[in-house]
């Protein structure tokens, strides 16, 4: 069984209106969420065997967390400017296009793509992810990462920081 977990980047800041998108960083509430996010979903022992992330400064912070929390070594790990303002195809033949071999992938992007893509993929009324949101989304209607598309995955699982907090 294929599982993929779709993360949305932590807060990020807006405070430098100098700055490009693509090199916002993390605000102290992301620093904040992004290991306690990371830590909880590692908790669950679903072991990532591929890492795609956003170029983009804001995700690929958040990812380093998701590697540390995880144990996921380098060579499994993809950043591609691919993800970054990616519409939900595009992000959909990033999925299609994973290696066979890869059991369980985690994609770190930006909305409203991974929200859009997750509720493509779960043909879900999923309507927002939050910032530093995890969805974990297994495929009993799809053997390969090809045969990925609409409404073949169910939404096992999502996790986001309001929810430690409660």
């Amino acid at each position: 069984m294929k599982i993929l977990v779709v993360v949305r980047h932590a807060k990020s800041d807006w405070g430098n209106p100098d700055l490009h998108d693509k090199d916002r960083t993390l605000n102290e509430r992301g620093k904040r969420d992004a290991p306690i996010i990371a830590n909880h979903f590692a908790e669950r022992h679903i072991h990532p065997q591929l890492l795609i992330s956003s170029t983009a400064t804001r995700a690929w912070a958040t990812a380093e967390h998701f590697i540390e929390a995880c144990a996921i070594p380098s060579q499994s790990v993809q950043k591609t400017d691919d993800v970054y303002e990616a519409s939900v195809r595009q992000l959909l033949h990033i999925v299609n296009a994973i290696d066979e071999k890869i059991d369980v992938a985690m994609l770190v992007g930006h909305n409203p793509g991974v929200t859009e893509l997750v509720r493509y993929i779960t043909d879900d009324s999923f309507s927002h992810m939050p910032t530093c949101g995890v969805a974990i989304i297994t495929f009993t209607n799809a053997s390969t990462w090809q045969e990925v598309s609409k409404g073949t995955g169910l939404l096992s699982a999502f996790l986001y920081p309001k929810q430690k907090s409660d």
